[in-house]
């Protein structure tokens, strides 16, 4: 079992520490100087860190990387084309550089 872990955001315009469940995270995006961790059940947080150190939270063999600045969690990928996945019926474009990074951190069976 993963262990939860927090992010500091504002309430109220009061810092909290928010848990979040690793098996929730859907996808990690960089936004500038920002991490998003989009959770499954489409709501997101950004956290001012980079996806590395953000990456640092979960197991490696977790995500697979789309393209320089987008992660995607294996658990919630529906298909895989050669240009773009599906997750919960929406497209994460795969960048052609990437595709071959994509296939090798998942599991097929031929």
């Amino acid at each position: 079992m993963l262990e939860p872990f927090f992010i500091r955001t504002v309430v109220k315009k009061e810092k909290v520490l928010k848990r979040v469940d690793p098996l929730e995270v859907a996808r990690l995006s960089v936004e500038k100087n920002y991490t998003k961790i989009h959770l499954i059940d489409g709501t997101g947080y950004t956290v001012r860190t980079s996806l590395v150190n953000a990456l640092k939270n979960f197991p490696p063999e977790m995500f697979v990387k789309t393209d320089r600045a987008e992660v995607v969690s294996i658990f919630f990928i529906d298909e895989i084309a050669k240009d773009h996945l599906m997750m919960n019926g929406k497209t994460v474009n795969i960048a052609r550089s990437y595709y071959k990074y994509v296939v090798a951190g998942i599991n097929i069976i031929e």
